[in-house]
């Protein structure tokens, strides 16, 4: 008879076990889940960052540009009106 305790002290020990390690894997896939989404966050976030530093770098880049060409553009206006008005050679 005592084998019969020994395997039914056994099965209630293992199942007891298994309830654990099922509760622990339940417990692990959430953190698991949590964390990958708290990676791909922190990874858009990251792309985001990036990129806004990229725009900001150009729209700076444009305006610099804007304005260069618009110096230009000034410069060639004014050359043009003052040899529009040079000396009249027509006599």
């Amino acid at each position: 008879m005592e084998t019969v305790t020994e395997y039914a002290d056994r099965k209630t020990e293992l199942e007891g076990k298994i309830g654990s390690l099922e509760t622990e894997r339940n417990s692990l896939l959430g953190d698991i889940a949590t964390l990958k989404e708290r990676i791909s966050t922190l990874e858009l976030e990251k792309a985001v960052n990036t990129l806004e530093g990229e725009v900001q770098a150009l729209r700076t880049e444009k305006a610099v540009l804007e304005e260069k060409a618009a110096k230009f553009s000034e410069e060639t206006f004014e050359v043009e009106s003052q040899g529009s008005e040079g000396p009249d050679l027509t006599n």
